[in-house]
């Protein structure tokens, strides 16, 4: 798993580790191509930066929360970070839950932004059950990284990291987002103009940062 790690800006030890997760075609340096690196400086926002590459085949055979862990966040710890926000983009944000459901009291947050919000055949298992309050899918031995991802994000408890949403309205998986977005409750999710692009997705971030810099600070 390939890292950036940006900490030009910040201070010497920045409680904040923000970890920017790659969607499947996109590459750690497409963050700071886009300048997501300079929106949160921009913010005021004291964090080392973290942009990792994701794939697909990683979310597929759930080796990406072994591959977040051992690239991401043990050695955000080993260098003093106490605070762990996963946002992950498309793919990423799909990882960034995969994480949380195996992982969450290692996490003060994860920010979903345009999501991908697994295939089709779980949200068809979904809707045949029911909806998510019935459905209770067989989670093999080896673990089904978007099955767990969904049954966290639906019934985590109080005590789980803080979870927030923002996609766009033409994003192709928009459905699946808005799904996604109803587990969390109205603050915590926000609907903009675009697709699924870089463009809409830096439009999103900038709206992340300025709606959540409190909470980030």
């Amino acid at each position: 798993m390939r890292t950036i790690v940006d900490s030009a800006h910040a201070s010497a030890r920045p409680a904040l580790l923000m970890a920017l997760l790659t969607g499947t075609y996109s590459e750690p340096e497409d963050f700071v191509r886009e300048g997501f690196p300079e929106a949160v400086r921009a913010h005021g926002i004291d964090a080392e930066l973290v942009m990792v590459e994701i794939r697909a085949a990683w979310v597929a055979d759930g080796s990406v929360v072994r591959r977040l862990e051992e690239s991401v966040v043990a050695p955000g710890r080993s260098r003093g970070h106490s605070r762990i926000w996963l946002a992950g983009i498309s793919l990423g944000g799909l990882a960034a839950l995969g994480y949380a459901a195996r992982h969450a009291p290692d996490l003060e947050g994860v920010a979903l932004i345009s999501p991908y919000p697994a295939t089709r055949d779980i949200l068809r298992e979904v809707d045949a059950a029911g909806g998510l309050e019935r459905w209770n899918p067989a989670i093999p031995e080896g673990g089904d990284l978007e099955r767990e991802a969904w049954l966290w994000l639906a019934r985590r408890e109080g005590n789980a990291p803080t979870v927030l949403c923002y996609f766009s309205s033409g994003d192709r998986f928009a459905e699946g987002q808005r799904r996604m977005a109803a587990t969390l409750g109205p603050e915590c999710t926000r609907e903009l103009p675009g697709g699924h692009d870089w463009a809409a997705w830096r439009a999103l971030w900038d709206a992340f940062l300025t709606d959540r810099k409190a909470m980030l600070q």
